[in-house]
């Protein structure tokens, strides 16, 4: 097993490309757009491997069939992770390599269903009317400390730091006078695609807020040609009604593991 060095991140980018449910945050550490670490099986033709977040979110990646990889990977896991770091959540892009985690990790981790959907842009409808009591605002500096939800302790587990948000993230909420009461962000941006992040808050829902500011979040998405993207539980069944709504579709089920 090989750790490649930042400036040969690149040699990964084919694999990863191959599967649809490659999340968004592993094209971020690829693009040197969030910080994190790539191990790969070969280093000239890398067909299997694994990257982390510095927040230990993980992806594997390729053919699940290197067993030399697979020993490497489940030896790194022992000494370096069980027992010693409170984060272990792996991302698997196929069926393959579930069955690998339902074997070899069994013990360790316990298995969650989540679904990832295809932006069908001309099922997306731009338009929407904001109750004149409430005003629509772009993430800034300021507007970022006024959040609640997506605070200091979200911003340094998913970015790293604030000024990498600012530079390279992506925002939009709905005030009610100076209180953000519906938000919408990036937890993951590859350049390319940016995954969402919504929440409204519990006294203000039932008024479509959380359907408006997704809306202005992809309005936004789309006028510098980046990719939305959505991505839920299985069961979170108001999640999928609102991805929907904001035109999401084609859902594919995939495997996390995270640690009992």
């Amino acid at each position: 097993m090989y750790c490649l060095e930042p400036k040969d991140y690149g040699k990964i980018h084919n694999v990863l490309e191959e599967s649809f449910k490659t999340p968004t945050f592993a094209f971020a550490i690829a693009n040197h757009i969030i910080q994190g670490s790539i191990y790969i099986n070969d280093i000239v033709n890398p067909s299997s491997g694994f990257l982390r977040t510095h927040s230990g979110i993980y992806l594997v990646f390729g053919k699940a069939n290197d067993s030399m990889f697979n020993k490497a990977f489940h030896s790194y896991f022992m000494e370096n992770i069980y027992g010693k770091e409170q984060r272990f959540t792996v991302f698997t892009p196929s069926t393959e390599w579930e069955s690998f985690f339902d074997g070899t990790f069994k013990p360790y981790v316990q298995k969650m269903r989540r679904s990832k959907y295809k932006f069908v842009s001309s099922t997306f409808d731009s338009k929407y009317n904001l109750p004149n009591s409430y005003h629509l605002k772009t993430f800034n500096p300021n507007i970022l400390r006024k959040s609640d939800n997506f605070n200091e302790s979200y911003i340094l587990e998913y970015w790293g730091t604030e000024s990498n948000f600012n530079k390279n993230g992506l925002g939009v909420c709905i005030m009610d006078r100076e209180n953000i009461v519906a938000e919408c962000v990036s937890i993951f941006h590859s350049g390319k695609t940016a995954e969402i992040d919504i929440i409204t808050n519990p006294n203000y829902r039932g008024q479509g807020l959380g359907t408006i500011v997704g809306q202005e979040f992809i309005k936004q998405c789309l006028d510098k040609n980046v990719l939305p993207a959505w991505d839920c539980d299985i069961n979170n069944e108001s999640s999928k009604v609102l991805a929907n709504k904001l035109g999401f579709f084609n859902e594919e089920n995939y495997a996390l593991y995270v640690l009992k």
